[in-house]
């Protein structure tokens, strides 16, 4: 039975924590708050009939084919083509699913979806936007793991010339293949380790591109929940958003105006500038052999200088009707397109992204449309066995982890066990030298001996030697405290690895290596509240 603990969210920032706490005082960004009553409202006063819901699903089953469609994904197929609305999040396409927040974010969607489908009595249907067109692939080619008692970031090795799409970004057979081997090296020997490592293998076998090794696990992590999937990047998807892609040109000049004036507001709010936007930004990219290149409008042209591609308004429209798998949404029209395309009650989001649709509230309305009701995704951190004994035998909580109170207490242990008669004897010895030295420089230039250079090179020299003594006795000291030192570094390493919290940093892969394959089962059956509190499961 995992127990489940909430508590105030940490490490929030100030606009965060005000969504969380007071989203009635930023109405001006957005046009819910999230809670059943607006949910209610979304769904009474949002005309979800005007989407082309054949082409969708045609369009979402065709590409979760390639990584098997259970009968309960079918089933929420069958609905969404019918009269059926959505909850929906996205994530970048991370290995092993990237940050256990990619993992957090689905069941957020799936809890949602399931809770809402009871209350308000409608098909509510859970789906992932796979983030596949972004092209930054350092944000995800990599895996945070434990070794020799610290947590190294291990880069998958391959480092291509150009920054494709995540969805074209290819692995390299044999190098990824070494990498998994290196990755499972370092994970303890298990009941389930050489399952892992041969699910893992056969996800990869046909999956080489971040974006479908990224699908193939959520996939089966997921599947039985009925969790849809689309890759952002996926062609036939863009050629389905055609329209919308025709509507954000034309609309391109109006949009740019509205985000940038947006965000002055909301920086004026205290909030800062999340977007960065840019008055000549035209919030599209143009894509070319996977690469995306972001286009301004300048002297009415559609502009990459640096590339020299240069479009006017009827080229790129015609691009948009002919050929929209060359267009890309960035971060503003991202939401924009989820909205022409998804009937969706409400978007699942993480502190970062709510923070950038805080800015979008006008540019919904300039497309006749409103923002769905943003939710906070579900925030959890998982505390295993080992570290719940750890909690118990110091009288810890997980909070006094996150406020520095272990960090603290660890220190204090180092000085309740350190002889104070050293330093204050080595401190003596120092000031002694200094002393004497002085005392040898004078006496030498009253018989005028000019070598106060010397003296003063001596006298470092003796310092640096105390210094070096004084290094050793620390780190003998230190190591004779090693076994409960660690005891404190392996809460603090569990629970704020990097400093922040645990799903921020860990993938899954650990805790399906040591708990199994029923991990996100056990995730699931926890009674999660959509509160704005940080989720605690004890396994």
């Amino acid at each position: 039975m995992v127990r489940l603990e909430k508590h105030t969210q940490p490490f929030a920032s100030s606009f965060y924590k005000k969504y969380l706490e007071d989203t009635a005082s930023l109405s001006s960004f957005f046009h819910y708050e999230w809670n059943q009553t607006a949910l209610q409202n979304r769904l009474q006063e949002t005309d979800f009939s005007k989407h082309k819901r054949s082409e969708l699903v045609n369009v979402l089953t065709n590409y979760m084919s390639k990584f098997g469609i259970s009968e309960k994904s079918k089933k929420h197929l069958e609905e969404l083509k019918d009269n059926g609305i959505i909850i929906i999040g996205g994530q970048q396409a991370g290995i092993i699913t990237g940050p256990m927040y990619s993992i957090h974010k689905a069941i957020s969607v799936i809890t949602l979806a399931k809770q809402q489908r009871e209350k308000l009595g409608v098909p509510v249907i859970p789906v992932f936007w796979i983030a596949g067109e972004d092209h930054d692939i350092d944000e995800i080619n990599h895996v945070y793991i434990e070794r020799g008692r610290k947590l190294q970031k291990v880069v998958y090795p391959e480092v291509s010339k150009i920054k494709q799409m995540a969805s074209v970004t290819k692995f390299d057979n044999e190098l990824m293949s070494g990498y998994m081997e290196e990755l499972f090296q370092s994970l303890p020997e298990t009941l389930y380790t050489k399952e892992l490592f041969s699910k893992i293998n056969n996800l990869l076998e046909n999956n080489l591109t971040y974006s479908d090794f990224f699908a193939a696990m959520m996939n089966d992590l997921f599947q039985e929940e009925g969790l849809l999937f689309i890759d952002a990047a996926y062609e036939p998807f863009r050629k389905l958003e055609s329209e919308y892609f025709q509507k954000m040109v034309k609309q391109s000049s109006e949009l740019a105006k509205i985000v940038f004036e947006n965000e002055k507001a909301f920086e004026q709010s205290g909030f800062g500038m999340p977007i960065q936007a840019k008055e000549n930004a035209a919030h599209l990219f143009y894509v070319e052999n996977g690469e995306r290149f972001l286009l301004e409008r300048k002297d009415n042209k559609f502009v990459h200088e640096a590339k020299g591609i240069s479009f006017s308004e009827d080229e790129l429209m015609e691009i948009a009707i002919s050929y929209p798998e060359k267009l890309s949404n960035n971060v503003v029209t991202r939401p924009l397109m989820q909205e022409m395309v998804f009937p969706v009650l409400s978007f699942i989001g993480g502190p970062g992204e709510i923070a950038y649709w805080g800015i979008l509230k006008n540019a919904f309305e300039l497309f006749d449309m409103k923002m769905p009701v943003i939710m906070p995704r579900l925030s959890i951190s998982i505390v295993n066995i080992k570290t719940q004994t750890l909690l118990e035998k110091f009288s810890f909580s997980v909070p006094d982890i996150w406020d520095g109170a272990v960090e603290a207490a660890k220190l204090q242990y180092i000085n309740d066990n350190r002889n104070e008669k050293v330093p204050a004897l080595i401190d003596s010895i120092k000031q002694q030298l200094v002393v004497k030295y002085t005392e040898l420089d004078e006496l030498l230039q009253s018989d005028d001996i000019k070598l106060s250079p010397l003296v003063e090179k001596n006298l470092r020299y003796h310092e640096n030697q105390l210094k070096y003594i004084q290094n050793a006795i620390e780190d003998n000291f230190i190591g004779k405290l090693d076994a409960s030192i660690h005891r404190y570094d392996r809460m603090i390493m569990e629970l704020t690895p990097n400093g922040g919290l645990q799903e921020r940093t860990y993938s899954p892969l650990q805790l399906l290596n040591e708990v199994g394959p029923n991990l996100v089962n056990q995730l699931l059956e926890l009674p999660y509240e959509f509160n704005g509190k940080h989720h605690i499961a004890f396994l």
